[in-house]
């Protein structure tokens, strides 16, 4: 057993009271050399090979050191750096992606209390409800081994707002801008329903880069709800901070006022340098908030102007009536003033004085309002009659209003929001010449934030019974498609029209004319909901077979081969039970389609494609039959029709993720990434997890030769979903391309056995040793690969199959007849799939690379010249691939190559402008 040096005998003698951050594990430390007592252990006893410094690693982790970091689930906590009443917040670090995280504990002593336990899970529900880039992000909710919940979140280095608030207080812009964000989060979580009730400084965090988050919503409550949690909490926030009412009233009768006030405290703190009353004792400050006007903002302050002071007045209105209405007019205001722009806040204006005269004399004020009311009412009864037909007008109007949502520009995969107020203008006035009629047009930044997946919301918001979405595209005959769908606020579809236009104006309008009276008809009570009960799918009507329907739906959406087998067994299920279904074959064609990127199945396949045309059958206006019919035409190499099929899921049923991401992979195969990004932008905005999208999104950066995009997106990847391989295999890719092979291996070696249950990282390691001409290596690794599945690899980076990589390698160590066999036998394969897809860009690559690895140079220069003409771009791969190294001399090739790089160049310096 080695001993310690004298020296490191020292180090470990000389403990110091501040603790340090350890500088190789980032833990607290008490030595004096800075270095924590694992980590100073571990360098003095200096480990011989690598077993020994896991053995030694594991020991270290067994014993309990002074300075040994603790762990609480997945973190490791590295030290406290706040403690409240409730609970007590830690610099944590997560063990697996080493991020710095803030961690939130319940403190132990209150254990025991089910108040407190269920207070500290309401704040983890609550901040975790809401995504807002100035609220304070929660990662992760859970229990610690002792049962005491815990949640992690974002680390804000900054500090708070209280603590940096003596710095900013000479510059009231910046002190505005600051208010102006938080005011920005305070509205966004108030239309979410949640309340913060203790806005404070301490409770404003700052990132890195100065800016404002949100957190502790401890005291936070649902607008919408009155739980008993709710009415037996006692503490009521920060004195100094709160409205009056907020000291006396239930938390049912709070209202987002409450706020309001809390952010004219924190902004009169900032620019005054105290809060707007003070006291000996919390009581004292209450009751003078409650009794007393707040003091102005330039008695105290020279910085402030007069609309800073009337901003802050509004603010801090004893009446919670006669502040902001919302926290986003107070926003308003701040940015108006920010912008040197005229407030709408004004001082108290005279109707106020004599409400609050009328609240002070109670009795005087009754007899002449009454007086009031009688003159008032005396001379509505003589126009009151006059008015009663544009009234009853109005109100069949509301009875029979309609919201025009963005139309969906299929051509460049955005939303025209001139198409959409010319929609909503034509069809207002085709509705009023049926009946009286209300027609709005969404606003864009409405839209963008809840048309797509809170309708019910938009409904009540502008009192709408039907919405009308739609799309426009344009044909291959040059006609102008327009499919028109109108919805009810639960997503069902009511009414579709298809227009084909060669003008795209008057055909249009006259269609609408023709429609009118038809979707006048909608807007009775029931007939929407009659209509979508109409165009309910068989198996949705029967009890038994929309159980099977609905558990292989969710099984459907898990991907996993075991999950998918057990999907396709529910959809059996459900057509056994429910024969007329074509829902039911529609799923089962869309999940055949996955499970055969898993493993291949002749007869899975077969079966798909005849439920999917049996479904088209029954259903030819189903969306997801067309969905279905998109992923088997894209088996079948048929991007074309691909891509069409994906379009009319569109048009049929709006926008879906799986759909928008089948039109990225086809616009990408052929050879339009600059088109393809935009769709699969699309796609991560409107799905949960947008990994998927996102290395897509990146693959299609490597494609127009902006590697730095490229990089940058496959390491937030890797950062943010280490569970997905897709991130550093984009990084070993673009190693790759540059020839760093020793860097795309250290990547592999690193990263690769977390993943022993994918291919693609196989494929990965085989492509690297290929490449870089480690022939042994390779046909080891393509040796397995092939084991599995022998006419597999085409579809992966570079298009290399495992039969053609075998080819070549059988070629180099000398086996000519057994190579050759191989690389006909793959060439013959390759054909036949070719006449099938003769454009597809993909397999002539394939096609040419074969060609030239069976010395046939013209038909393989031919080929390849055909592949970049359907769509190949990636030019590095074909630099590196020995394939083609029979090819390289002919000035045809170099040829090939440059117009590739000219072509990518191009789409590169299209999507920069």
């Amino acid at each position: 057993m080695k001993t310690l040096s004298p020296g490191l005998s020292d180090s470990i003698a000389s403990v110091v009271s501040d603790p340090r951050p350890c500088p190789h594990c980032d833990s607290s430390s008490h030595i004096a050399g800075g270095l924590c007592v694992g980590c100073l252990l571990e360098a003095g006893l200096d480990p011989g090979d690598e077993s020994e410094s896991e053995a030694l690693s594991d020991i270290l982790a067994e014993v309990r050191l002074p300075d040994q970091n603790w762990r609480l689930g997945n973190y490791e906590i590295l030290e406290e750096i706040g403690r409240g009443g409730m609970g007590v917040i830690y610099r944590a670090r997560q063990r697996h992606s080493r991020r710095i995280v803030a961690v939130k504990r319940v403190l132990s002593y209150h254990s025991d209390s089910r108040e407190t336990l269920a207070r500290f899970r309401r704040e983890a529900q609550a901040a975790a409800s809401l995504d807002h880039p100035n609220i304070l992000p929660i990662y992760e909710v859970s229990e610690s081994e002792d049962g005491l919940p815990f949640f992690s979140m974002k680390f804000a280095p900054g500090g708070t707002l209280q603590q940096v608030a003596s710095a900013l207080r000479t510059e009231p812009r910046q002190c505005v801008a600051l208010v102006a964000k938080i005011a920005r989060a305070v509205q966004y979580a108030h239309s979410r329903g949640i309340l913060h009730r203790d806005l404070k400084p301490g409770n404003i965090l700052l990132d890195a880069r100065g800016e404002p988050l949100v957190s502790d919503f401890g005291l936070a409550k649902w607008l919408d709800t009155t739980s008993d949690l709710t009415r037996t909490l006692t503490i009521f926030g920060t004195p100094g901070y709160i409205a009056p009412e907020q000291a006396s009233a239930a938390a049912d009768e709070l209202k987002p006022t409450a706020d309001i006030y809390s952010l004219g405290a924190i902004l009169f703190d900032l620019l005054a340098g105290r809060p707007p009353f003070l006291g000996a004792h919390a009581l004292s400050v209450i009751r003078q908030a409650a009794e007393s006007p707040a003091p102005k903002l330039r008695t105290l302050t020279k910085l402030a102007d007069r609309d800073l002071e009337t901003i802050c007045s509004r603010c801090l209105e004893r009446e919670p009536s006669a502040r902001y209405p919302s926290a986003h007019d107070l926003a308003e205001d701040l940015e108006r003033w920010l912008e040197g722009r005229s407030i709408i806040a004004r001082p108290i204006s005279p109707p106020v004085r004599v409400w609050r005269w009328s609240k002070r004399n109670r009795k005087l004020s009754v007899a002449i309002w009454g007086c009031l009311i009688f003159a008032a009412f005396a001379m509505t009864w003589q126009w009151r009659n006059r008015h009663l037909e544009i009234t009853v007008r109005q109100q069949i109007a509301d009875e029979h209003a309609l919201a025009v949502l963005p139309i969906l520009d299929l051509d460049i995969a955005g939303d025209n929001y001139e198409l959409s107020a010319r929609f909503a203008s034509l069809l207002g006035a085709s509705l009023n010449r049926t009946g009286p009629a209300r027609v709005v047009q969404i606003a864009p930044n409405a839209a963008d934030e809840t048309a797509l997946v809170d309708l019910p919301a938009l409904a009540a918001a502008y009192q709408i019974k039907l919405f009308l979405s739609g799309t426009r595209r344009t044909l291959k005959d040059g006609k102008i498609r327009f499919v028109i769908r109108v919805i009810n606020p639960n997503g069902e579809l009511v009414f579709r029209q298809t227009i084909d236009s060669a003008t795209s104006a008057t055909e249009v309008e006259s269609a609408l004319n023709r429609s009118a009276p038809a979707l006048y008809s909608f807007f009775s009570a029931a007939s929407p909901e009659r209509s979508s009960e109409r165009r309910l799918d068989p198996a949705m009507r029967n009890g038994k077979a929309s159980e099977f329907l609905l558990a292989g739906r969710e099984l459907m959406e898990r991907q996993s081969l075991t999950d998918l087998d057990r999907a396709l067994h529910c959809f059996e299920q459900t057509i056994r039970l429910e024969p007329s279904s074509a829902l039911a074959r529609a799923y089962y064609a869309i999940s055949a389609g996955t499970r055969l990127h898993y493993q291949f199945d002749q007869q899975i396949l077969d079966e798909a494609r005849t439920l999917a045309e049996r479904a088209e059958e029954l259903n030819p206006e189903l969306p997801e039959v067309h969905r279905a019919l998109s992923g088997l035409a894209h088996e079948r190499n048929d991007l074309a029709m691909a891509l069409e099929e994906a379009y009319q899921a569109i048009e049929l049923g709006g926008p879906q993720v799986p759909v928008l991401g089948m039109i990225g992979i086809c616009l990408k195969t052929t050879g339009q990434p600059q088109r393809a990004i935009t769709w699969f932008e699309k796609m991560s905005q409107w799905r949960r997890r947008p990994a998927d999208a996102s290395w897509m999104i990146g693959d299609c950066w490597a494609d127009l030769g902006d590697d730095n995009r490229a990089e940058a997106i496959y390491r937030r990847i890797s950062g943010l979903h280490p569970e997905l391989p897709e991130g550093w295999l984009g990084l070993c890719r673009l190693h790759l391309f540059h020839g760093e092979f020793d860097a795309a291996r250290l990547i592999l070696r690193n990263e690769a056995s977390a993943y022993q249950d994918h291919t693609y990282p196989k494929q990965m390691a085989a492509q690297v040793e290929f490449f870089a001409r480690d022939f042994s290596a390779a046909e080891r690794l393509y040796t397995q690969l092939a084991s599995g599945d022998r006419a597999g690899g085409g579809s992966f980076y570079g298009g290399v199959s495992y039969r053609s990589a075998l080819g070549i390698l059988l070629l180099a160590r000398g086996d000519k007849a057994g190579g050759g066999k191989t690389l006909e036998e793959d060439l013959a394969s390759q054909l036949e799939t070719l006449r099938q897809a003769p454009t597809h860009p993909s397999i002539l690559y394939q096609v040419a690379a074969l060609e030239s690895s069976l010395g046939r140079e013209e038909d393989a220069l031919s080929s390849l010249r055909q592949a970049f003409t359907h769509g190949w771009l990636d030019y590095r791969s074909l630099g590196l691939d020995p394939r083609f190294d029979g090819l390289r001399g002919l000035q045809g090739y170099r040829q090939i190559v440059r117009d590739i790089q000219q072509r990518v160049d191009s789409l590169r310096q299209e999507m920069h402008k």
